[in-house]
């Protein structure tokens, strides 16, 4: 009897698909990456969808409020190099990416504590980047995105876009085959040479 009982509830079980699977996420999580002359830069947020909403600023996320570009999570770079932002000097590390989107030029910010819950903010405590930008019109991208539209020798451009905003983040990595810093005493004996 026991075993019949068992058998059924197996059964019972598996012909539910909902019971067997991970829920779906409202806001998928998605990952972008770039390799530049041997830096990696990493993108990891959630995904939300504009689901026919066409009042993104200033409606969903409010003018002057501070907001994870994503969602459920905050959104992080992580970068393996010392690097710089629109001329913004971000050290080697993993960082939470934050904006306050206004009506003119928008804030970014980035913050050295990198797990945090996106209606929390980034910890005010804790070591920020933080610089002003001015975002720029697109076509409608329903789900929100970041790329790496551009890449160069030594830079690459990261792009965000949700609904018919998109932000553009200039990207300077190192140079991976930089000469190495002249050697004191023979530099002094060239310029030694040079005024003979």
């Amino acid at each position: 009897m026991h075993r019949l009982v068992l058998a059924a509830a197996v059964a019972l079980v598996t012909a539910l698909p909902g019971c067997t699977q991970a829920q779906v996420m409202a806001s998928e999580h998605g990952m972008v990456q770039q390799r530049v002359d041997g830096t990696t830069i990493t993108i990891q947020y959630y995904r939300p969808e504009r689901r026919g909403r066409d009042n993104l600023f200033g409606g969903v996320v409010k003018w002057g409020s501070t907001w994870t570009p994503g969602a459920n999570w905050a959104t992080t770079i992580d970068v393996d190099h010392d690097v710089k932002i629109d001329g913004h000097a971000l050290a080697k590390g993993k960082y939470s990416i934050w904006m306050v989107p206004r009506q003119g030029d928008w804030t970014v910010i980035f913050s050295t504590v990198w797990k945090r819950f996106h209606v929390q903010g980034p910890d005010p405590s804790a070591p920020q980047v933080k610089f002003t930008v001015k975002p720029d019109s697109t076509p409608m991208v329903d789900v929100l995105t970041f790329s790496f539209p551009a890449v160069e020798p030594d830079a690459t451009t990261l792009l965000f876009q949700w609904g018919t905003t998109a932000v553009q983040l200039h990207i300077e990595v190192p140079p991976s085959n930089a000469p190495p810093p002249p050697d004191s005493a023979s530099e002094a004996g060239r310029r030694l040479v040079l005024h003979a």
